[in-house]
Protein backbone atom coordinates (compact mmCIF):
# COMPACT_ATOMS: atom_id res chain seq x y z
CA UNK A 1 0.00 0.00 0.00
CA UNK A 2 1.23 3.48 -0.72
CA UNK A 3 2.42 6.22 1.86
CA UNK A 4 -0.64 8.66 2.32
CA UNK A 5 0.35 11.63 0.91
CA UNK A 6 1.29 15.15 2.75
CA UNK A 7 0.98 13.83 6.49
CA UNK A 8 4.91 11.54 6.31
CA UNK A 9 3.25 9.11 8.12
CA UNK A 10 4.18 5.35 6.53
CA UNK A 11 1.06 3.13 5.90
CA UNK A 12 1.12 -0.57 6.60
CA UNK A 13 2.69 -2.92 4.28
CA UNK A 14 0.21 -5.66 4.01
CA UNK A 15 0.53 -8.11 0.90
CA UNK A 16 -2.45 -9.89 -0.14
CA UNK A 17 -3.42 -13.45 1.20
CA UNK A 18 -3.37 -16.16 -1.62
CA UNK A 19 -3.62 -19.89 -0.45
CA UNK A 20 -4.37 -22.65 -2.88
CA UNK A 21 -4.28 -26.87 -3.24
CA UNK A 22 -6.04 -26.46 0.53
CA UNK A 23 -7.29 -30.26 1.81
CA UNK A 24 -10.55 -30.27 3.03
CA UNK A 25 -10.13 -30.06 6.73
CA UNK A 26 -13.53 -32.33 8.91
CA UNK A 27 -14.21 -32.42 12.76
CA UNK A 28 -11.49 -30.88 14.67
CA UNK A 29 -8.16 -30.15 14.50
CA UNK A 30 -5.98 -33.75 14.69
CA UNK A 31 -2.36 -32.64 16.34
CA UNK A 32 -1.07 -29.40 16.76
CA UNK A 33 0.13 -28.59 13.32
CA UNK A 34 -2.37 -27.90 10.67
CA UNK A 35 -1.07 -27.15 7.14
CA UNK A 36 -2.85 -26.48 3.67
CA UNK A 37 -6.15 -27.52 5.58
CA UNK A 38 -9.89 -25.40 4.79
CA UNK A 39 -12.54 -26.19 7.59
CA UNK A 40 -16.03 -24.63 7.24
CA UNK A 41 -18.76 -23.93 9.38
CA UNK A 42 -16.85 -26.40 12.44
CA UNK A 43 -17.14 -25.88 15.28
CA UNK A 44 -13.85 -25.95 17.72
CA UNK A 45 -15.29 -24.21 20.56
CA UNK A 46 -13.86 -25.33 23.75
CA UNK A 47 -11.12 -26.96 22.75
CA UNK A 48 -7.39 -27.52 23.88
CA UNK A 49 -5.34 -25.73 21.21
CA UNK A 50 -2.82 -24.27 23.36
CA UNK A 51 0.24 -23.73 21.17
CA UNK A 52 -1.23 -24.98 17.92
CA UNK A 53 0.11 -23.51 14.26
CA UNK A 54 -1.98 -23.22 11.39
CA UNK A 55 0.09 -22.82 8.65
CA UNK A 56 -1.06 -21.90 5.46
CA UNK A 57 -4.90 -22.69 6.53
CA UNK A 58 -8.22 -21.68 6.18
CA UNK A 59 -10.78 -21.22 8.79
CA UNK A 60 -14.44 -19.94 7.54
CA UNK A 61 -17.54 -19.58 10.02
CA UNK A 62 -15.60 -21.78 12.32
CA UNK A 63 -16.59 -21.57 16.15
CA UNK A 64 -13.90 -21.08 18.64
CA UNK A 65 -15.68 -19.53 21.56
CA UNK A 66 -13.95 -20.04 24.43
CA UNK A 67 -10.82 -22.53 22.72
CA UNK A 68 -7.69 -22.46 24.73
CA UNK A 69 -5.37 -20.53 21.83
CA UNK A 70 -2.50 -19.49 24.24
CA UNK A 71 0.44 -19.28 22.57
CA UNK A 72 -0.74 -20.85 19.53
CA UNK A 73 0.41 -19.38 16.05
CA UNK A 74 -1.93 -18.27 12.75
CA UNK A 75 0.47 -18.77 9.69
CA UNK A 76 -0.62 -17.16 5.97
CA UNK A 77 -3.72 -18.19 7.21
CA UNK A 78 -7.67 -16.71 6.69
CA UNK A 79 -10.28 -16.48 9.54
CA UNK A 80 -13.01 -15.55 7.89
CA UNK A 81 -16.79 -15.25 9.76
CA UNK A 82 -14.64 -16.17 12.51
CA UNK A 83 -17.30 -16.23 15.52
CA UNK A 84 -16.07 -16.42 19.27
CA UNK A 85 -17.73 -14.80 22.38
CA UNK A 86 -14.89 -15.49 24.45
CA UNK A 87 -11.80 -15.67 22.58
CA UNK A 88 -8.79 -17.14 24.42
CA UNK A 89 -5.51 -16.17 22.85
CA UNK A 90 -3.11 -14.72 24.51
CA UNK A 91 0.37 -14.68 23.03
CA UNK A 92 -0.52 -15.67 19.78
CA UNK A 93 1.55 -15.16 16.82
CA UNK A 94 -0.69 -13.86 13.98
CA UNK A 95 1.82 -13.27 10.16
CA UNK A 96 0.71 -13.17 7.24
CA UNK A 97 -2.99 -12.98 8.26
CA UNK A 98 -6.33 -11.49 6.93
CA UNK A 99 -9.01 -11.72 9.15
CA UNK A 100 -12.56 -11.06 7.93
CA UNK A 101 -15.61 -10.32 9.02
CA UNK A 102 -14.88 -11.64 12.65
CA UNK A 103 -18.10 -11.40 15.26
CA UNK A 104 -15.83 -11.10 18.43
CA UNK A 105 -16.89 -10.63 22.51
CA UNK A 106 -13.81 -10.54 24.71
CA UNK A 107 -10.87 -11.26 22.53
CA UNK A 108 -8.15 -11.73 25.16
CA UNK A 109 -5.21 -10.94 22.54
CA UNK A 110 -2.52 -9.93 25.17
CA UNK A 111 0.83 -10.40 24.50
CA UNK A 112 1.17 -11.55 21.24
CA UNK A 113 3.25 -10.51 17.79
CA UNK A 114 1.44 -9.35 14.71
CA UNK A 115 3.07 -8.96 11.67
CA UNK A 116 1.56 -8.06 8.20
CA UNK A 117 -2.16 -8.35 9.03
CA UNK A 118 -5.27 -7.34 7.73
CA UNK A 119 -8.60 -7.27 9.78
CA UNK A 120 -11.76 -5.77 7.27
CA UNK A 121 -15.14 -5.58 8.86
CA UNK A 122 -17.23 -7.34 11.90
CA UNK A 123 -17.67 -6.29 15.24
CA UNK A 124 -15.45 -6.99 18.38
CA UNK A 125 -16.95 -6.20 21.87
CA UNK A 126 -13.37 -5.65 23.79
CA UNK A 127 -10.24 -6.21 21.64
CA UNK A 128 -7.37 -6.72 24.42
CA UNK A 129 -4.39 -6.12 22.76
CA UNK A 130 -1.89 -4.99 25.62
CA UNK A 131 1.86 -5.42 25.30
CA UNK A 132 1.56 -6.82 21.83
CA UNK A 133 4.37 -5.93 19.50
CA UNK A 134 2.38 -5.38 16.00
CA UNK A 135 4.07 -4.05 12.65
CA UNK A 136 1.87 -3.42 9.26
CA UNK A 137 -1.19 -4.18 10.53
CA UNK A 138 -4.35 -2.68 8.82
CA UNK A 139 -7.61 -2.19 10.50
CA UNK A 140 -10.62 -1.25 8.12
CA UNK A 141 -14.65 -1.04 8.71
CA UNK A 142 -15.28 -2.81 11.81
CA UNK A 143 -16.82 -1.49 15.09
CA UNK A 144 -14.72 -2.00 18.26
CA UNK A 145 -16.51 -1.55 21.98
CA UNK A 146 -13.27 -1.00 23.51
CA UNK A 147 -10.04 -1.00 22.46
CA UNK A 148 -6.87 -1.90 24.87
CA UNK A 149 -3.38 -0.79 23.46
CA UNK A 150 -1.88 -0.58 27.09
CA UNK A 151 1.94 -1.06 26.86
CA UNK A 152 1.32 -2.18 22.90
CA UNK A 153 4.12 -1.65 20.87
CA UNK A 154 3.03 -0.39 16.99
CA UNK A 155 4.64 0.45 13.98
CA UNK A 156 2.77 1.11 10.80
CA UNK A 157 -0.31 0.01 12.35
CA UNK A 158 -3.71 1.81 11.16
CA UNK A 159 -7.43 2.01 11.92
CA UNK A 160 -9.67 3.31 9.14
CA UNK A 161 -12.93 3.89 8.53
CA UNK A 162 -13.71 1.73 11.90
CA UNK A 163 -15.42 3.05 15.46
CA UNK A 164 -13.53 2.95 18.40
CA UNK A 165 -16.20 3.46 21.21
CA UNK A 166 -13.28 3.64 23.91
CA UNK A 167 -9.52 3.84 23.24
CA UNK A 168 -7.48 2.87 26.24
CA UNK A 169 -3.81 3.96 25.84
CA UNK A 170 -1.14 3.82 28.88
CA UNK A 171 2.39 5.10 28.96
CA UNK A 172 4.28 1.70 28.27
CA UNK A 173 4.12 1.43 24.77
CA UNK A 174 5.15 3.07 21.93
CA UNK A 175 4.09 4.04 18.56
CA UNK A 176 5.79 4.77 14.87
CA UNK A 177 3.44 5.83 12.01
CA UNK A 178 0.31 4.29 13.92
CA UNK A 179 -2.65 6.06 12.11
CA UNK A 180 -5.83 6.75 12.97
CA UNK A 181 -7.20 9.28 10.97
CA UNK A 182 -11.03 8.42 9.35
CA UNK A 183 -11.74 6.26 12.27
CA UNK A 184 -14.90 7.08 14.99
CA UNK A 185 -13.12 7.58 18.43
CA UNK A 186 -15.86 7.89 21.16
CA UNK A 187 -13.40 8.53 24.18
CA UNK A 188 -10.01 8.24 25.29
CA UNK A 189 -8.53 7.09 28.24
CA UNK A 190 -4.17 8.02 28.71
CA UNK A 191 -4.28 10.56 26.32
CA UNK A 192 -0.76 10.77 26.89
CA UNK A 193 0.01 7.74 25.31
CA UNK A 194 -0.93 9.28 21.82
CA UNK A 195 2.41 9.94 20.79
CA UNK A 196 3.14 9.09 17.72
CA UNK A 197 0.02 8.70 16.58
CA UNK A 198 -1.43 10.64 13.74
CA UNK A 199 -5.17 11.85 13.83
CA UNK A 200 -7.07 14.63 11.40
CA UNK A 201 -8.49 17.66 11.93
CA UNK A 202 -11.67 16.55 12.76
CA UNK A 203 -10.54 14.00 15.28
CA UNK A 204 -8.47 16.67 17.08
CA UNK A 205 -11.16 18.59 17.31
CA UNK A 206 -13.13 16.50 18.97
CA UNK A 207 -9.89 15.94 21.60
CA UNK A 208 -9.83 19.43 22.37
CA UNK A 209 -12.02 19.22 25.18
CA UNK A 210 -10.38 16.28 27.10
CA UNK A 211 -6.81 17.81 26.03
CA UNK A 212 -7.89 21.00 28.05
CA UNK A 213 -8.95 18.97 30.93
CA UNK A 214 -5.83 17.08 31.39
CA UNK A 215 -3.80 20.51 30.99
CA UNK A 216 -5.83 22.06 33.74
CA UNK A 217 -6.93 24.72 30.87
CA UNK A 218 -10.23 26.96 31.28
CA UNK A 219 -10.96 27.67 27.70
CA UNK A 220 -13.73 30.45 27.99
CA UNK A 221 -15.18 32.93 25.05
Amino acid sequence: MRQRSGTGTKAPLVDPLRLQDLADGTGVPAGSQQEATAWTGESFAGLELRGAVFSECSLVSVSLDDADLTAARFLETLLENLYAPVFRAPRTTFRDVELTNPRLGSAELYGGSWNSVRVDGGKIDYLNLRGCTMTNVLVTNCIIGELDLDGARLNRVAFRDCRIDNLLLGNGGSAVDADLRGSALRSITGLAGLKGFTVDEEQLLQLAPLLAAQLGLRVQS
